[in-house]
């Protein structure tokens, strides 16, 4: 009997990627920006991150599995490979105030925002507690 390969079809039509690059979302509020990546199959010591340069910078490996002797693979579609996503931070992020952490192959960074840009309400004074202005020199 002549074995076929049952992916045939499905692998004819079915995109290739070369390198695995995580996927990642970045939100910003008031007081911080949030960085999330997906890295199935990572634990937290696959995973180096680091600040430098005005950069947030997430480095990491996803590793092809080792096949058993006499196995060869028949199909692959999952990308392996060493990755590295950068994210410009504003100016002034403290480095030692920025929190990391990894669950279900989920990395979530949360870099506060240096106080510089977070929102300040200006309060108006009015009656005695105005203060007057000085005027310019001429």
């Amino acid at each position: 009997m002549l074995w076929t390969d049952p992916f045939t079809s499905f692998s004819a039509h079915a995109p290739r990627t070369a390198t695995f690059l995580p996927p990642a979302d970045i939100t910003v509020s008031e007081g911080d920006l949030v960085l999330t990546l997906d890295l199935p199959g990572l634990t937290a010591d696959d995973v180096s991150i680091e600040l430098a340069d005005g950069f947030l910078t997430v480095h990491g490996e996803r590793k092809r599995p080792q096949l058993a002797e006499g196995t060869s693979w028949v199909h692959s579609e999952r990308a392996f490979g060493s990755f590295a996503r950068r994210v410009a931070v504003p100016k002034g992020v403290d480095a030692d105030a920025i929190m990391a952490s990894m669950d279900n192959g989920v990395l979530s960074l949360i870099v506060p925002k240096p106080e510089r840009l977070k929102p300040k309400t200006i309060e108006i004074a009015s009656g005695a507690d105005r203060k007057e202005l000085e005027p310019a020199a001429a």
